[in-house]
């Protein structure tokens, strides 16, 4: 084990079994005042002091090992389980019961999906499809893939986007280098950075578009229902992440393109012709990669149209429920190019990240328990000395403060561990949640400026074209647009929409 893992598993442990003991000696006070310094209601539910003392221990024993991944961020997602029946916070069915939250079958059906996707090779059609259509000069081809990977990531995995398109623009990298003789040797540096890097920032800020597309919108959404009973679905979440996207996507352009790697060069016929053969390279459009695209169309469709049908016509369905019935056609549509089979086998479900979705259901549990014990309400009262401070300055803070610390730790991790804090500040200031907790969720997708921060930064920097100087010299300027943005659409957009 890595010297600060070693290090993050005791000081976890340590700090534990220190508010272990203050629960044990019962120092949460055992009532609560209002705000206004008045009791509350009898309906109101107080503190559980030592339920709150020992709900707060297992709270901060898996942020710090969440934070130095002192073991496997999944494994220390099931400490609920382990520990909630154990300190008697809780039985084992009701921790057990978040782990089966519909949105964690929602975000299993689109992985599915997504495997369909890439196995059947049409996110390579369509990539290259969009960059000869677009690409004629450097920044337009780098524009292109970058366009290509923020709209596969808002339904794909940005870790598999990455992946789909890592192959295709070290292609186009080499492609540039052998088609146009005169380019400087810094042009060359300048566009192979930009484009490996501007594919990882795009998949992120893709991702960040709907509910499925990045795992803190799934964990943010999921909680607003559990905790505030306010429903989000995909397209109420469209109407906020997809400006967002936009405006991040062309900040991100902008400053690869134009402000730190400056690139100006106009690719040759023989580039535009190199690309041409990749395409052609492919054949036509197969048999099941027409399958695909139909029941992708047929996903996104139903997605967009799932409240609209279910308030106006009374069928059953939801977001999740969609997910589920496309993963399983996907196993009942056979296939066409190998007769045996269908489109999905179920060994390529070997891919799936098992561990995030145990990720979600440990962070849906802990905040489950952190709104019944009342500890958020006790955090809540203690930092309503920033009812004070006016509600942007307070974003601007929270955004800063996510932004920057998710550069380090996992961002589903950081957005569990935060959003019932958060959220339980907003309700004793007398904010809207929503404009307190928005901001955490978006701001957990924004990490720019180091290979750990994201798995798309990871792959990316695996290339070997840059060093991460270069990538945070990039990255700090989109994470500051970020903290802007977020800031901007949590307090003006957010509270309108939802």
């Amino acid at each position: 084990m890595p010297a600060y893992k070693n290090k993050g598993f005791f000081i976890g442990l340590g700090v534990f079994a220190l508010i272990l003991l203050f629960g044990i000696y019962d120092l949460i006070p055992s009532s609560l005042v209002a705000l206004d310094g008045q009791a509350f209601d009898k309906g109101t539910k107080y503190v559980n002091s030592t339920s709150a003392w020992f709900v707060l221990a297992v709270l901060i024993l898996m942020a710090i090992w969440w934070a130095t991944e002192a073991l496997p961020v999944a494994v220390t997602s099931l400490l609920p389980l382990a520990l909630f029946p154990l300190l008697d916070i809780s039985n084992f069915q009701a921790a057990a019961d978040p782990y089966a939250n519909k949105n964690i079958y929602l975000f299993f059906g689109g992985f599915i999906l997504a495997l369909g996707i890439e196995s059947s090779g049409l996110h390579k059609r369509m990539a290259l499809k969009m960059i000869v259509i677009i690409g004629s000069s450097g920044p337009k081809l780098i524009g292109g893939f970058m366009l290509v990977a923020a709209l596969i990531s808002m339904f794909v995995m940005n870790t598999s986007t990455t992946l789909m398109l890592l192959p295709i623009g070290l292609a186009v990298c080499g492609v540039i280098a052998s088609t146009i003789p005169d380019i400087s040797i810094e042009q060359k540096k300048y566009f192979d950075t930009a484009l490996l890097i501007g594919i990882a920032y795009a998949a992120t800020i893709g991702g960040m578009s709907t509910i499925i597309g990045t795992a803190p919108n799934l964990v943010f959404v999921t909680f607003m229902e559990e905790v505030y009973n306010i429903e989000i679905d995909f397209l109420s979440w469209m109407r906020l992440g997809v400006p967002i996207a936009i405006v991040m996507l062309i900040s991100a352009w902008i400053i690869l393109t134009k402000l730190v790697f400056p690139t100006n060069f106009i690719a040759t016929p023989e580039t535009q012709s190199k690309l041409n053969q990749m395409l052609i390279d492919l054949g036509p459009l197969s048999k099941d990669e027409i399958k695909i695209t139909f029941i992708f169309s047929l996903a996104v469709i139903a997605w967009m149209t799932s409240r609209i049908i279910r308030e106006n016509f009374g069928i059953g369905i939801e977001d999740a429920g969609v997910a589920i019935i496309i993963a399983i056609l996907l196993f009942m549509v056979p296939s066409s190019i190998n007769k045996s089979q269908d489109l999905m086998q179920w060994e390529k479900t070997s891919k799936l990240p098992w561990g995030l979705l145990i990720l979600f259901g440990g962070g849906l549990s802990l905040a489950a328990q952190v709104s019944n014990s009342g500890l958020g309400l006790w955090i809540g009262q203690g930092l309503t000395v920033l009812k004070l401070v006016h509600p942007i300055i307070l974003i601007l803070a929270i955004a800063t403060m996510i932004i920057f610390l998710t550069e380090v730790t996992s961002n589903v991790a950081t957005t569990s561990t935060f959003l019932p804090v958060i959220g339980a500040l907003a309700t004793a200031i007398g904010v809207l949640p929503i404009s307190l907790t928005i901001p955490v969720c978006i701001a957990a997708s924004c990490a720019f400026m180091l290979p750990v921060a994201t798995p798309p930064n990871a792959i990316v920097y695996g290339s070997g074209k840059f060093t991460i100087a270069t990538m945070m010299k990039a990255g700090f300027f989109l994470n500051l647009v970020g903290i802007l943005v977020v800031t901007l659409f949590s307090y003006y957009l957010a509270p309108v929409l939802f």
